[in-house]
């Protein structure tokens, strides 16, 4: 916390230090620095420091006055963490009236679900994914951290209570105690976590979070740093500053070799990053410590006082600004830390502050100081000490609304269809050097002049990348749609069944996978050809951990089908990195190619070799109106071309339009 306001309180600064470390490995994570793909761990350091901070504080009120004082502790609490929050929560609201206001009762929702302090379970319950693949974060997603830290504030002084006066006020007793509380919730973390995308539950859950808060509560219990002393011997000191460094080393190690698919953190990986980061709190405040001199340097102590609000802040304004704006430049991160800094230092200067040190009614009245909850005179200080509370506040919410909202709508005019993927429509990128399919299997040309499908029935089952083709807003005309192309090329009876997160394994929000739906429709006595247009999915999943390899989902579906004519589709993506990158939609291809051997009626339709760069959209997996027009004709063509009527199906495995 900021330096305290009671004459009485301890200020340590290497803890702001450390706060500025945390808070920076969070906005780099969510800036998609790529030195920092387990930056999303910067949550759980804060999570540390605040379960040994406010334990201490607790221990400290019992010491002094026999209780825990809780009406004062949580009055304290709300000073310190509502007027920043409802600020922001003010602004985005505002935002996305002037620019969205189609997202107005989404977040109006979760806007309630923060000022309550349940959104990490109210996401929970909804099933709503923290990990968004496509549609990326919103602007309220990371205030889940937030709920989870209150609900801390109100239950575990409660819970304190309860194991003081069983353990006798023996606060050696209760730190044990208090750490099998933490290896209870460790454990239940590992239990719930999967391998594959979304550990939203176990990732949000208050159970499975406390361990790292209860880790930091026990040493709060034990490390006096007041009662050491700062002169040690230099050995002595020598060991203490390695460990601190140690600590460090294997915090930034973590942070730098995990990301938010690495079944690692859940199964162990906060486990050390929590006692990681006990080790470096008992140094830093240790008085004889090197280190914490380091860590706890005026510009690392500046931005840890207003880490807060940088965490507030630092969401909203990377989702506001649109992509294309400084698009791939190295100064959009630079320019989208400056704003998030500057809003903070504002909020932190004309808000925080001034209610921090006098109350809300002081704050207003701009009176003389409140009185500390602990009974005694809070310190005086200009910083804060004269402003007029409403009008910065109105001058806040006016700057940062106008500020925000020019930001987000000084992109493209164009913007995302809702539910479907994310991205400017009217600009896709240019697509990266991206190396063509491994194998050597020569496709198949044939003239299209006339040509008619052999099937009268076709049966299409696809992900994301097929949602568009029966889209009305991607294919306002019925004719572009898939269904229809099936038709023209010869088809009577075309279905569809299309799922945007599917995959053939795998289920999301106990909706179809891929085999449950092909299972359902011979249930249910379809009897024709098939198209399989998935695998993005299945490259991914497999990529982050899935435990199906891919020639074995192939099989999956194709042990159903029978004898049945199937044509699969190749993926391909623009990514050079992360599980969506083309080198693991090539290993998908590859295995498509390499079924061919083993299912004579199968055949693969090369969409992988004839799509083109500008049929994209931003998020370089999802297509663009033209770029569905094409898909579904091309698809449609290549079913034509494989299982041709009155012909015989060409003998190569890989089918190619002419285009």
């Amino acid at each position: 916390m900021p330096r305290p306001i009671d004459a009485r309180g301890t200020y340590l600064p290497a803890l702001d230090g450390i706060r500025a470390l945390a808070v920076g490995a969070v906005v780099a994570y969510h800036l998609g620095v790529g030195q920092t793909p387990g930056g999303l761990l910067g949550v759980g350091i804060f999570f540390t420091l605040s379960g040994f901070l406010i334990t201490g504080i607790l221990r400290a009120t019992w010491e002094r006055r026999g209780s825990f004082d809780l009406r004062h502790f949580w009055v304290r609490r709300a000073r310190r963490l509502l007027p920043a929050v409802t600020l922001l929560l003010v602004v985005v609201l505002g935002v996305t009236l002037l620019t969205n206001r189609a997202e107005l009762g989404v977040r109006g929702a979760k806007t309630l679900a923060t000022l309550f302090y349940v959104s990490n379970w109210t996401t929970i319950h909804l099933g709503v994914s923290y990990f968004q693949r496509f549609n990326g974060p919103g602007p309220l997603d990371h205030l889940w951290s937030l709920a989870v830290e209150e609900q801390f504030y109100v239950f575990w002084p409660l819970i304190l209570w309860g194991l003081v006066t069983v353990c006798r006020r023996r606060w050696g007793k209760v730190a044990l105690t208090t750490l099998g509380l933490a290896v209870v919730s460790f454990v239940l973390l590992w239990v719930l976590a999967k391998p594959g995308f979304d550990n939203t539950r176990p990732y949000e859950g208050t159970d499975t979070r406390a361990g790292g808060l209860l880790v930091g509560a026990a040493l709060g219990m034990v490390w006096r740093p007041s009662k050491l002393s700062a002169t040690i011997g230099a050995r002595p000191r020598l060991i203490l500053d390695g460990v601190g460094v140690a600590a460090l080393l294997v915090m930034a190690l973590l942070v730098v070799r995990t990301d938010e698919y690495s079944i690692f953190i859940y199964r162990g990986g906060l486990l050390v990053l929590s006692l990681a980061m006990a080790a470096l709190i008992a140094v830093t405040t240790h008085p004889a410590s090197v280190l914490s001199k380091v860590v706890g340097a005026q510009p690392f102590r500046w931005i840890g006082e207003r880490s807060y609000g940088i965490y507030l802040w630092h969401l909203p304004v990377v989702v506001f600004m649109p992509e294309d704006v400084l698009a791939d430049s190295p100064l959009r991160p630079l320019v989208l830390v400056a704003i998030t800094v500057a809003l903070a230092a504002l909020s932190w200067t004309l808000v925080e502050d001034p209610i921090r040190r006098r109350g809300l009614k002081g704050a207003f009245q701009r009176g003389r100081e409140h009185q500390a909850w602990a009974g005694a005179p809070a310190r005086s200080s200009s910083r804060g000490g004269g402003t007029a509370l409403v009008p910065n506040v109105v001058a806040l919410v006016l700057i940062a609304t106008a500020g925000l909202t020019a930001m987000n709508v000084s992109g493209a005019s164009a913007r995302d269809i809702a539910a479907l993927s994310p991205g400017d429509l009217d600009n896709p990128p240019l697509p990266p050097p991206v190396a063509a399919l491994t194998t050597t299997t020569p496709a198949t040309d044939v003239n299209t002049n006339n040509l008619k499908m052999s099937c009268t029935s076709v049966f299409h089952v696809g992900d994301s990348t097929s949602v568009g083709l029966m889209s009305r807003d991607y294919l306002p005309n019925p004719a572009d749609r898939v269904d229809a192309q099936y038709k023209l090329f010869g088809a009577a009876n075309a279905r569809t069944d299309i799922l945007g997160a599917r995959s053939i394994v795998e289920g999301w929000n106990n909706q179809p996978n891929g085999e449950d739906v092909v299972k359902t429709q011979i249930a249910n006595g379809y009897d024709g050809c098939w198209v399989f247009a998935m695998g993005t999915n299945e490259a991914a999943n497999q990529a982050v951990g899935g435990n199906t390899p891919m020639d074995q989902r192939i099989d999956l579906l194709m042990k159903h089908v029978g004898d049945s004519p199937v044509l699969w589709v190749t993926v391909k993506t623009l990514l050079t990195k992360g599980p969506y990158a083309e080198v693991e939609m090539q290993k998908w291809d590859d295995a498509l190619v390499a079924a061919c051997s083993t299912y004579p009626h199968m055949r693969v339709y090369d969409w992988a070799a004839e799509v083109q760069g500008k049929w994209y959209i931003s998020d370089k997996i999802h297509f663009t109106t033209p770029g569905y027009q094409q898909r579904g004709h091309r698809i449609a063509e290549a079913m034509a071309i494989a299982f041709p009527k009155g012909g015989q199906s060409p003998d190569g495995c890989l089918i190619r339009t002419p285009g």
